[in-house]
């Protein structure tokens, strides 16, 4: 980059257009060339919440870009007011680190975290033309991100779906294991030694298993030998605990792409366990059923309580369905017990229409759900905890997205698409 005359708003405005221009993988790199000789540092990392494909991104010195994570960032962001450029001392990149560190006013506070920089206060002129850089770069990347080019929509698409899915897989896989380790220190017919024993091999049998599953990626998955991996992690549950648990494996056996057959046995993990936290439960019965269109989950109790479609483990059932184009449904009688189906189609490409949301980025769909509530944009704002601004910002893009001429139009298109439930008092 060429030299910048800090003292000419023209060569300052010129450089930052340049950056704004660049490819979204040298964004990064331009702007940490820029700040250079304003702020000196050794690598740079920006953390923001509206790139679904990468929300961490670094670069700079090669054996400390390696080792900052997301973790890092989200724990110095609660430091670091916005509007504000922030100098201190913290963990990043794996130590203790002089930073320079700023959020944006204007995107939800993304944050440019800049290491190893002098210790003395920064300068204010210094600090407002950084705060002032960086409002002016993360306003032209949000723009980016919520109109995409259709090969970046594509990325971020499958990496949140992908994230969505393995964190629920990890989520339910968790659930269980802390489930069987209480049921067998629980468990009536074992004495201390015992209990403490099978408690410690189900965590070294949990530890396996979790290395295992990081190790493997296949196109396509048994669905009998996923059942049966389903059924050994719920073996000690149905050991130990006093509820009944009867499971049915789905007899036919053909290849499913894995991320139907994993979400499969998530959703039957979270139905189960959910079950189970009812406190009049006695029985739990949960079986898949597989044709040529789809593999069907079902997982019935006997708890006299009436169980909500919009409770908080049935919203992670519909999340995890979701994720691999499956539909859930909660039938619930008091006094007789609840049934969950969850079916997944073999070809969710055709199986399931393109729904007009699809072009939403994940900001925009929470904007949309406020919309469709009949929120004003300063109660959306106050709900996801952004600036008005911004929210103003989002609806323009979803209508434009949309194709409609006003809000109205968007939360009628919204509802008839199938957008998620109410939100919850």
């Amino acid at each position: 980059m060429s030299t910048i005359d800090w003292s000419s708003p023209a060569s300052v405005t010129a450089a930052i257009a340049a950056v704004q221009q660049a490819p979204l993988s040298d964004v990064l790199p331009r702007l940490s060339a820029l700040l250079a000789p304003l702020v000196p540092h050794t690598a740079a990392a920006q953390l923001t919440d509206f790139c679904g494909y990468s929300p961490l991104k670094t670069t700079g010195a090669g054996e400390i870009t390696a080792a900052i994570t997301s973790t890092e960032l989200s724990r110095l962001a609660s430091q670091v007011p916005v509007g504000i450029p922030w100098r201190g001392t913290a963990p990043v990149g794996g130590s203790n680190r002089t930073l320079t560190a700023v959020a944006a006013a204007a995107s939800d506070g993304a944050l440019l975290v800049l290491t190893d920089t002098p210790a003395a206060a920064l300068p204010q002129a210094s600090a407002e033309l950084l705060q002032s850089i960086w409002d002016l770069i993360t306003t032209h990347l949000l723009h980016r991100a919520l109109d995409p080019e259709p090969e970046q929509l594509a990325r971020s698409r499958a990496a949140s779906g992908e994230r969505q899915r393995v964190t629920a897989e990890l989520t339910s896989s968790h659930a269980t294991t802390l489930t069987a380790l209480l049921s067998t220190l629980r468990a009536r017919s074992l004495g201390d030694a015992a209990a403490r024993q099978m408690a410690t091999d189900l965590a070294a049998s949990a530890l396996v298993d979790l290395r295992r599953t990081a190790q493997e990626d296949p196109a396509d998955s048994s669905t009998n030998q996923v059942f049966e991996d389903l059924t050994a992690e719920l073996s000690p549950i149905r050991r130990y605990s006093d509820v009944r648990l009867d499971l049915r494996p789905p007899g036919t056996d053909r290849p499913v792409p894995s991320e139907t057959a994993y979400a499969a046995r998530s959703v039957t993990l979270t139905a189960v366990l959910d079950a189970f936290t009812q406190d009049s439960v006695q029985r739990v019965h949960a079986g898949w059923h597989l044709t040529d269109n789809a593999l069907t989950v079902t997982v019935r109790d006997d708890s006299r309580s009436d169980r909500s479609d919009t409770s908080a483990a049935a919203r992670r059932l519909h999340r995890i369905a979701a994720a691999a184009a499956g539909e859930v449904t909660m039938d619930s009688e008091p006094e007789w017990g609840t049934t969950v189906t969850v079916t997944f189609p073999l070809d969710p490409a055709e199986a399931v229409a393109p729904s007009p949301l699809d072009s939403l980025a994940p900001r925009e769909l929470d904007v949309l759900t406020g919309l469709t509530q009949g929120l004003s944009n300063h109660a959306i704002a106050e709900e996801l905890h952004i600036g008005e601004t911004t929210v103003k910002f989002h609806v323009r893009n979803i209508l434009k997205k949309l194709t409609v001429s006003s809000r109205g139009q968007a939360a009628a298109l919204a509802r008839d698409a199938g957008l998620t439930p109410p939100r919850q008092p």
